[in-house]
């Protein structure tokens, strides 16, 4: 995983898919805390890899969508 100050991740208090500030890294653990409500939350680097590909792939489809809307007008 690249070096990030923050990462996308829904947060287990308020439920919001927003941006998480990365504390520390530890092995294969890392301390966000979601910028929303401030709740920290520990969790492990596959489940924040696998979960930043899914938040990238589903913006690339959403960008794309809006590309092929304007080439249609």
């Amino acid at each position: 995983m690249e070096t990030n100050l923050s990462q996308i991740y829904t947060c287990p208090r308020c439920q919001m898919e927003t941006s998480h500030y990365i504390l520390t890294r530890r092995g294969e653990r890392v301390v966000l805390t979601c910028t929303c409500c401030r709740t920290t939350s520990l969790v492990r680097t596959s489940v924040l890899e696998d979960h930043q590909a899914w938040w990238e792939a589903e913006l690339q489809q959403l960008l794309s969508g809006l590309e092929d809307h304007e080439d249609e007008h």
